[in-house]
C-alpha cells in the first residue's frame, strides 16, 4: 500500500473519530451517498497526488536566497521587522518566515514552505489531501472553513480576542501544488490579509514550480 493511501486511510480515521455520539446512530441514505462522494473525490485527488509526489521528490529546492526573495520588505505598509530562512530542526526542508509590525503593534507572521525534494514533498502531499475537504468550524469566537482565495484552495480562520474587540485572523493556501503559504493576523481583521496576500508575488512562485 502507497504512503498516500496510508495517509488518506488515517485522515478519514481521524475525521470519523471527532464527530459527536449523536452522529454514531445509523446513517440515513442521505449520509452514506454523501459519505461514498466525499470518498471518492479525495481517492481521485490521492491518485493526482502520487502521480506529482514522485517528480516533487526529485526537484530541487529553491534556494536561500530565492526564498528570501519571496518574503516582501512590507506587508499593507508594516514594515518588516525580523526574517529566517531554513529550520534548525528542519534542514532538509527549505522554508522562509517574516514578521511585520505596524507603528500600533499590528502584526502580520508570513511563511512560506518549498513542497520540493522528499521531506517538502511529504509535507505538501499532506496539505493536498487536506484542501480536498470542504469543511466549516464555527464557535463564540470565530470560524474556521474551506475557500479559495485567488484561484487557490485555501482554508481561513478568524478569532476574536478575549480582551478586546480585536481580531486575529489566519490563511493557509498551496501555490501550483508545490508551495504552501500561511499568513497570520494579531489584531489584524481577513479582509486585511486576504489585502496582504495580493501583494505577494504569487505568480512568480507559480513560474518557480513549473
Amino acid at each position: 500500500m502507497t504512503k498516500v493511501l496510508i495517509t488518506l486511510i488515517s485522515i478519514l480515521v481521524l475525521s470519523s473519530c471527532g464527530k459527536d455520539k449523536k452522529e454514531e446512530q445509523e446513517p440515513g441514505l442521505f449520509d452514506i451517498i454523501e459519505g461514498v462522494s466525499d470518498l471518492r473525490k479525495v481517492a481521485d485527488e490521492a491518485e493526482k497526488i502520487e502521480e506529482d509526489n514522485e517528480k516533487l521528490m526529485n526537484t530541487k529546492p529553491i534556494s536561500n536566497e530565492e526564498i528570501k526573495a519571496f518574503l516582501p520588505e512590507q506587508i499593507l505598509e508594516y514594515p518588516r521587522k525580523k526574517f529566517s530562512i531554513g529550520n534548525q530542526f528542519m534542514s532538509e526542508i527549505r522554508m522562509g518566515e517574516a514578521e511585520y509590525e505596524s507603528e500600533n503593534g499590528q502584526k502580520i507572521l508570513l511563511s512560506i514552505i518549498d513542497g520540493a525534494g522528499e521531506a517538502g514533498s511529504s509535507m505538501i502531499m499532506l496539505a493536498r489531501l487536506g484542501f480536498t475537504q470542504d469543511f466549516e468550524e464555527q464557535n463564540e469566537r470565530g470560524y474556521k472553513k474551506s475557500t479559495t482565495i485567488n484561484g487557490y484552495k485555501a482554508t481561513e480562520e478568524i478569532e476574536k480576542d478575549a480582551y478586546n474587540d480585536g481580531e486575529n485572523s489566519k490563511i493557509e493556501l498551496l501555490i501550483a501544488n508545490r508551495f504552501l503559504v500561511s499568513m497570520e493576523g494579531d489584531q489584524v481583521s481577513l479582509n486585511e490579509l486576504k489585502k496582504g496576500f495580493s501583494q505577494l508575488n504569487s505568480k512568480k512562485l507559480e513560474e518557480k514550480a513549473n
